[in-house]
């Protein structure tokens, strides 16, 4: 009977815990890190403050847990696969596809683009507890969409292909959260991934999703 109960105490621990960074994602999306609060957070969540840093420790270490479960969800998995699966050099139409699931997964989850975008920005500032996150981060990226840029074949430098794909990526993003009616980002994305990749042989016309 006590081990039954250990289990229902640790699903239940597990279970407020991603109640927290739930609303903390809704919190600093709409605040940014500076502007939010863990007796913000511990309201609505129910909970006292020493509640709220008993699940998630400090307010700088929430913030890396939110940042992960970002990555968790991160397009890099996408581009792995795609390397794995394929055992092959990717072509233009498998990027384009797999670039397209990336972005289909980032329309699906506002909130944690808001969060990541809020967050990329402010932490710009070296003292922003997210400052070296950040830059090892968008290292990785860009290390990852290279990967996938060079054996495509395209005359340009592959670095600066996928430093293209990035600033595209995010930039549609930011236009997203501010008007989503007025943009449909996966259609924006396939016409602006089709320009930087030079999609115009015949092969590739047929767009990522033939």
């Amino acid at each position: 009977m006590s081990g039954t109960a250990g289990v229902v105490g640790r699903v239940r621990r597990g279970d407020r815990r991603g109640q927290i960074l739930g609303e903390a994602i809704r919190i600093i999306g709409r605040r940014g890190y500076y502007g939010f609060s863990v007796q913000e957070l511990a309201d609505g969540c129910g909970l006292t403050v020493a509640g709220v840093l008993h699940h998630v420790g400090t307010k700088e270490k929430l913030l890396i847990a939110l940042l992960e479960e970002r990555d968790r969800r991160d397009s890099e998995a996408v581009i792995e696969q795609l390397e794995h699966e394929l055992g092959r050099v990717p072509t233009v139409v498998d990027a384009r596809r797999a670039l397209c699931t990336v972005v289909a997964r980032n329309e699906a989850q506002p909130e944690i683009v808001r969060l990541h975008t809020m967050l990329r920005s402010e932490s710009l500032y070296r003292e922003h507890p997210a400052y070296e996150y950040f830059r090892d981060r968008e290292a990785r990226v860009l290390d990852a969409f290279t990967r996938m840029v060079e054996g495509l074949g395209l005359p340009d430098d592959p670095r600066s292909v996928a430093r293209h794909l990035i600033a595209t990526m995010t930039g549609l993003e930011e236009q997203w959260l501010r008007c989503p009616d007025d943009i449909d980002l996966v259609a924006e994305w396939d016409r602006a991934a089709a320009r930087i990749l030079g999609c115009v042989r015949r092969s590739d016309r047929r767009g990522p999703h033939s």
